[in-house]
C-alpha cells in the first residue's frame, strides 16, 4: 500500500519508541478479541450442526440436542456481541497497527503494510458473516414466539403475514447454516495472513526475498500459526468461563443446572490440554525466534509467560475438580496477561530487527527539522549521547550486535583518527559478516565528539587490559 507510506513522515526516536508501545496496546486488544471471535464461531458452526444432526435422529438426545444449539447460539453472541464492541476491539485496533507498521517501516519497500490490510479485509469480511450468523439466531427465537401466539390465536393472524414470517424463517435457517460456516473459514484465512505477516516483521532474515506466498507458506508461519490457535483455544475457554459465569451475573448461570455442566464439561478440557501446551510451545518458539529477536529480556518475559500459564493451568484443574468453583474471573485476567507477554515478546524482536530502519528514520527527522527552519542553529551532540542515541542501537564495544564491536574495529584506526571520521561520515561495508552501516546524517563537530568518545573507551579499556570481545 504505498498511498500508506506517502501518509507516513518523519518521526523522532521518542515517536518511535511510543508508536511501538501503542502498537503493544492495540495488538493486546486486537489478539484477545479476534482469538475469541476465531475458535468461538468456530465451535458454535461445528456445534450448530451437530445439533440439528442430534435432533433428527430417532434415538437423539433432545436435550442432548437444545444443549448444543443453545452454546451455538451463546458462542455466537460471544464472537460477535454487537457492532459497538467489533469496531472497538477489532477494527480500530487493527487499522492502527496497520498505520503503525507503515509509519515503522517508512521506506523499507516491504510489503507487510499490504499483508496487513489484506488480513484486515478479510477479518471485516468474517467478523461481518459472523454478525449476521449471530443475528440468525435471535430470529429463530421472534419466529418461534410469533409461532407460539399464532397457534393461539389463529384466528386473528392474517394468512398473508403468517406467509411472510414463514418466508423469513427460510432465510433466517439458510443464513444460520451458511454464514457462520462461511464466517469461521474467512477468519482462519484472516488469522493465517495476519500470523505470517506478523512473524514477518521481525524475522529481518527474509526480508530480500519475501513475497505473499513466502508468508504463507514458510515453515515459520504455520510453527507461528501453531501457536496462536493453541492460544486463541485458552483465551476463548478463559472468556466462556468469564461471561458466562461471571460477567454480569453470567449467561448460563441463570439457566438449568444441566446446561451449566455441560458448557464446563466442553469448556474446561480443552482449556486444560491447551494451556497445558503452552509451555512447550513457548520453549519451540523461542528457539525458532531469528537471532536478531533473542536477547536477555525475551528469556525474562518467556519466563513470565510459563509462570501465568501454570496459573491458568491451576485454576481450570480446579474448576473441572470441584463443579462449584468459579474462578472465571482470575483465568480471564491471567490470559489477558498471558496476551501481553505474547505482544511483548514479538515487540521485543521488532525492535531489534529494525534498530538500523530507526536510525534512518531519526536522521530523515533530523533533515526535515533542519529543512523547516535552515538559518536556525541545530544543537551539536556530545559524543557520549550520540552513541547512546544511536550508536549503541547497532554496536556493543565488548560484543557483536547488528554490527561488530568496538573493540574488533577501533584497533585498526589508532592514531589514524582522520579516518575514523571519514568513516563515520561515509561509512561502507568493511567487517565481512555485518550489514553496512547507514549514513547518520551528522554534523562535522558531532563525528569528531563521537569518534573521540568511542576512541577514548577504547584506548582507556585497552590500557586495563579490559579491550576484549565477549564471544
Amino acid at each position: 500500500m504505498n498511498f500508506l507510506s506517502r501518509l507516513a513522515i518523519p518521526e523522532s526516536t521518542e515517536h518511535l519508541a511510543l508508536l511501538k508501545y501503542l502498537l503493544v496496546v492495540v495488538t493486546i486488544m486486537f489478539v484477545t478479541y479476534s482469538s475469541i471471535a476465531l475458535i468461538a464461531s468456530t465451535f458454535s458452526a461445528v456445534l450448530n450442526v451437530l445439533g440439528k444432526r442430534e435432533g433428527t435422529r430417532k434415538e437423539g438426545d433432545t436435550g442432548r440436542a437444545a444443549h448444543f444449539l443453545r452454546f451455538a447460539r451463546d458462542l455466537a453472541d460471544l464472537a460477535a456481541p454487537g457492532k459497538g464492541v467489533i469496531a472497538a476491539l477489532a477494527f480500530l485496533p487493527l487499522v492502527t497497527a496497520v498505520l503503525i507498521y507503515a509509519q515503522l517501516l517508512k521506506g523499507m519497500g516491504l510489503g507487510i503494510t499490504t499483508y496487513l490490510t489484506i488480513a484486515a479485509l478479510l477479518y471485516f469480511a468474517g467478523l461481518f458473516s459472523v454478525y449476521y450468523y449471530k443475528r440468525s439466531f435471535h430470529f429463530d427465537s421472534i419466529y418461534s414466539t410469533f409461532r407460539r401466539l399464532a397457534t393461539a390465536r389463529s384466528a386473528d393472524v392474517n394468512s398473508d403475514v403468517a406467509a411472510d414470517i414463514e418466508s423469513f424463517e427460510r432465510s433466517a435457517a439458510s443464513t444460520k447454516r451458511t454464514a457462520g460456516r462461511r464466517g469461521a473459514i474467512i477468519l482462519w484465512l484472516a488469522t493465517w495472513v495476519y500470523v505470517g505477516t506478523v512473524r514477518l516483521s521481525f524475522s529481518s532474515g527474509r526480508w530480500a526475498d519475501s513475497s505473499f506466498l513466502t508468508v504463507l507458506f514458510s515453515g515459520s508461519t504455520f510453527w507461528s500459526l501453531l501457536n496462536y490457535v493453541v492460544a486463541a483455544l485458552v483465551i476463548t475457554s478463559a472468556a466462556v468461563l468469564f461471561f458466562f459465569f461471571k460477567f454480569e451475573g453470567g449467561i448460563a448461570v441463570k439457566t438449568e443446572d444441566s446446561y451449566r455442566k455441560f458448557v464446563k464439561g466442553y469448556v474446561l478440557p480443552v482449556g486444560i490440554v491447551a494451556v497445558a501446551l503452552e509451555p512447550i510451545l513457548l520453549f519451540f518458539e523461542i528457539q525458532n525466534l531469528p537471532l536478531t529477536g533473542v536477547s536477555n529480556a525475551t528469556f525474562g518475559i518467556a519466563g513470565i509467560g510459563l509462570f501465568i500459564a501454570l496459573m491458568i493451568l491451576i485454576v481450570f484443574y480446579s474448576m473441572l475438580r470441584d463443579s462449584r468453583a468459579n474462578f472465571g474471573t482470575f483465568a480471564f485476567v491471567g490470559v489477558i496477561l498471558l496476551v501481553f507477554v505474547w505482544a511483548m515478546k514479538d515487540e521485543i524482536a521488532f525492535n531489534y530487527a529494525t534498530r538500523v530502519q530507526d536510525q534512518h528514520l531519526g536522521v530523515a527527522y533530523e533533515a526535515m527539522l533542519a529543512s523547516l527552519n535552515p538559518n536556525k542553529a541545530q544543537p551539536v551532540m556530545s559524543g557520549e549521547d550520540i552513541y547512546n542515541a544511536r550508536c549503541s542501537a547497532c554496536h556493543r564495544f565488548d560484543r557483536k550486535l547488528v554490527g561488530p564491536p568496538y573493540f574488533q574495529t577501533l584497533p585498526h584506526f589508532v592514531g589514524k583518527m582522520d579516518s575514523l571520521e571519514d568513516f563515520i561520515n561515509n561509512p561502507y561495508s568493511a567487517v565481512p559478516g555485518y550489514p553496512p552501516m547507514p549514513n547518520q546524517g551528522l554534523k562535522p563537530q558531532e563525528v569528531k565528539n563521537v569518534a573521540n568518545y568511542i576512541m577514548g573507551v577504547y584506548l582507556a579499556a585497552a590500557k586495563k587490559g579490559e579491550a576484549k570481545v565477549v564471544q
